[in-house]
């Protein structure tokens, strides 16, 4: 028999201190060392373009130009391909909070971290949003869920760009699930909880 399971429909999650304003990831991936790669394709095309313009040679010089444009994105193209972009998804069920973390880049690191009901103390949703100029206002809504884990990072942080109804909606369906000591608190503006409640 399956157990009833809510999704969250995480876009992202962080573990994260007291004060959920540090964070971390949820698994530790090895580095890679893309970012001195892409720079070592970008410089040394480009020393040898300037190297070029002192020679004189116009076919070299257009040469080194075209190689210093294109080498980068050819590269950066060769280390992304086939790979899966990270996903972790978020789900509650009858035993807590369950989080698949899937590493494209290393799919053996791919692991399920299980919060049982009894290591969460409160649960706070909050629609939060940002004003980007000409871009416009950003929303998301944010899971903050504070566990009584001790370390650096004992709370967990997950982010949804869901619209509010449907999350609402989500928190209505997993109520009931939780320990009736679990503290669930609301924040948003008020217009917003208002629709919400309609």
């Amino acid at each position: 028999m399956q157990q009833h399971r809510i999704r969250l429909f995480a876009d992202n999650a962080h573990f994260a201190d007291e004060k959920f304003d540090r964070f971390t990831p949820l698994v530790h991936q090895p580095n890679t060392h893309r970012g001195k790669i892409f720079s070592a394709c970008i410089l040394i095309p480009f020393g040898l373009f300037l190297m070029s313009l002192t020679i004189e040679q116009g076919w070299l010089t257009c040469i080194m130009l075209m190689t210093t444009l294109s080498l980068p994105l050819a590269v950066f193209w060769w280390l992304e391909r086939n790979i899966l972009p990270d996903r972790t998804e978020a789900y509650v069920d009858p035993e807590g909070l369950l989080l698949k973390v899937e590493c494209g880049r290393f799919p053996e690191l791919n692991t399920d971290i299980r919060i049982p009901f009894v290591e969460i103390e409160s649960i706070t949703l909050e629609s939060k949003e940002v004003y980007e100029g000409r871009l416009g206002t950003h929303r998301w809504r944010q899971y903050r869920i504070k566990t009584c884990r001790s370390g650096e990072f004992p709370h967990l942080l997950i982010n949804t760009f869901r619209p509010l109804h449907l999350v609402m909606n989500d928190l209505k369906r997993l109520v009931p699930l939780l320990p009736q000591r679990i503290d669930i608190h609301l924040i948003g503006t008020s217009s917003e909880m208002a629709a919400c409640s309609t």
